[in-house]
C-alpha cells in the first residue's frame, strides 16, 4: 500500500510539471502526443495524472521538451529551473562531492538565502 501512495505521488508530480510546461509553452496534450510520437491519449492520461507514466513515456516526454527525467519527478521547481539543461549538471557534480563538500555548500546556500539549519539531534 505504501508504494502504491508514493507511486501515486510520484504520478502528481510528473503531472504537475508537465502541466505548467504546457500551460507556458501553450502546448496541447495532441501537440505533445504528436511531438513525442505517442498516443494522444497516453500525452493526455500523463498530463492529468490519472494514470501513472511508465519510464518509456516519461523518457519519450522528456526528450521531446528537452526536460531532464530527473527535474520532471522534482517537486516544486519553477518552470525555468524545470527546463534549464543546468540541473542535471548540477546534480550530477553535487553527486561527486564528499559528504563534507556537500554540508559545506549547503551552509552557504542556507547563508545565502537566511536559513536557518536544522538543529540535529
Amino acid at each position: 500500500m505504501a508504494n502504491r501512495i508514493k507511486d501515486m505521488d510520484l504520478t502528481q508530480i510528473v503531472a504537475g510539471n508537465l502541466q505548467r510546461i504546457c500551460r507556458e509553452h501553450d502546448l496541447s496534450s495532441r501537440e505533445l502526443a504528436a511531438r513525442a510520437d505517442m498516443p494522444q491519449k497516453t500525452a493526455y492520461n500523463t498530463i492529468k495524472g490519472t494514470t501513472s507514466c511508465q519510464l518509456p513515456t516519461l523518457e519519450k516526454i522528456c526528450k521531446t521538451l528537452l526536460v531532464s527525467p530527473t527535474a520532471m519527478v522534482t517537486p516544486h521547481l519553477p518552470t525555468n529551473i524545470l527546463m534549464s539543461r543546468r540541473v542535471p549538471l548540477i546534480l550530477d557534480k553535487y553527486a561527486k562531492l564528499t559528504m563534507d563538500q556537500r554540508d559545506t555548500i549547503e551552509e552557504m546556500m542556507d547563508k545565502m538565502l537566511n536559513i536557518e539549519p536544522p538543529v540535529l539531534d
